[in-house]
């Protein structure tokens, strides 16, 4: 199918999925549960967020919120698990939120909110960041860029920038993205970097705090919240080889349960399950060293029962009607074109 039918097919299912009610949802797309997932909610601009992707604001959270609540049941990752487990089986349709990345505004913001409402959250932390000075790789780059607005009449400071990034890739030539470009592994270019741009990426964790502390998560569990692993420091799976993988979720699982004692084991693959292999799941859940896991792949499923896919509520001002009606076009999309979704639907 060549690019013009395919989007004439997925504008035809995004509006027919738009009548359709919701509970059918999830069994027409296949999927136990709905998963939506989040990075942060915030009605301020986050120099270390905001030049990745565009997130909710508050109200569009509790518009979300109140979408979710009024077509469909809470469950916890707790009773998610008992259903993986055969003991108790979920039903539809059922739904449960998660955050990525433990951003402090989970315990301002987030929290207080779900909270009210009853409503329960796993929340995935990536341990190399828990309450210390450093900022993860990504967040580093959304710095750096932020501080490009304010440098752009330092001629001599962008040359010597644009000599030390990496050769722009495809038509877009732009400096943000070439240093969206720089691999996680190049931590000491982005160092090298932020001097360039006389930015003190210590000095704006210090200042700025993005991250929870452990008194904060430890806020969030007494709350009834629940934690999970986000890996040790942020890298894209797929590029790292199999020991290195189970090296990243085994330090993050451990150091959560030996420092928060949490229960069951739940893991959120950072930026994207796209890519890793079985191996990595035979491993992980024969060994075991998690109760379940979560990807980002959207309203499909994944070729491990446990693997759990999840759909994105941010980069978007949609609603969630909308939002769930693309997502629902799109499994329907995988699942009627020739060989269905395939292995790694994740990765169509």
């Amino acid at each position: 199918m060549n690019q013009a039918a395919r989007s004439l097919t997925m504008r035809l299912l995004s509006k027919g999925a738009t009548h359709i009610p919701l509970a059918w949802v999830g069994p027409l797309a296949g999927v136990p549960l709905l998963v939506p997932y989040y990075h942060v909610v915030s009605d301020e601009s986050l120099p270390h967020v905001s030049h990745l992707y565009r997130f909710r604001t508050i109200r569009e959270f509790r518009s979300d919120l109140e979408f979710f609540l009024l077509r469909f049941k809470p469950v916890t990752l707790g009773e998610i698990v008992e259903g993986l487990d055969g003991t108790r089986p979920l039903g539809y349709p059922r739904f449960h939120l998660t955050f990525d990345d433990g951003f402090r505004e989970m315990h301002e913001i987030v929290a207080p909110i779900l909270h009210r409402a009853g409503v329960p959250c796993t929340f995935f932390l990536n341990t190399a960041y828990l309450g210390s000075g450093a900022l993860a790789h990504h967040n580093a780059l959304s710095v750096l860029i932020d501080r490009l607005g304010s440098r752009r009449s330092d001629s001599a400071g962008l040359r010597r920038l644009e000599s030390l990034l990496p050769a722009p890739a495809g038509n877009d030539t732009s400096l943000r993205s070439r240093l969206l470009s720089i691999p996680h592994k190049q931590a000491s270019l982005v160092r090298t970097l932020a001097g360039v741009l006389d930015v003190d990426l210590d000095g704006y964790v210090r200042e700025q705090r993005p991250y929870l502390s452990s008194g904060q998560v430890a806020a969030l569990l007494h709350k009834g919240f629940s934690v999970g692993a986000h890996s040790h420091d942020h890298p894209v799976y797929a590029d790292l080889p199999l020991q290195e993988q189970l090296e990243q979720t085994r330090k993050s699982m451990e150091l959560i349960e030996a420092r928060f004692g949490v229960s069951p084991r739940a893991f959120a693959f950072p930026h994207t399950d796209c890519g890793v292999e079985e191996a990595f799941f035979t491993n992980v859940f024969a060994e075991p060293l998690l109760d379940v896991s979560f990807g980002t792949a959207g309203l499909v499923s994944h070729f491990h029962p446990r693997n759990i896919e999840r759909v994105s509520m941010e980069k978007t001002s949609a609603p969630a009607a909308e939002i769930l009606a693309r997502q629902f076009a799109r499994a329907m999309y995988l699942k009627l074109r020739p060989g269905g979704w395939g292995r790694h639907a994740n990765q169509a």
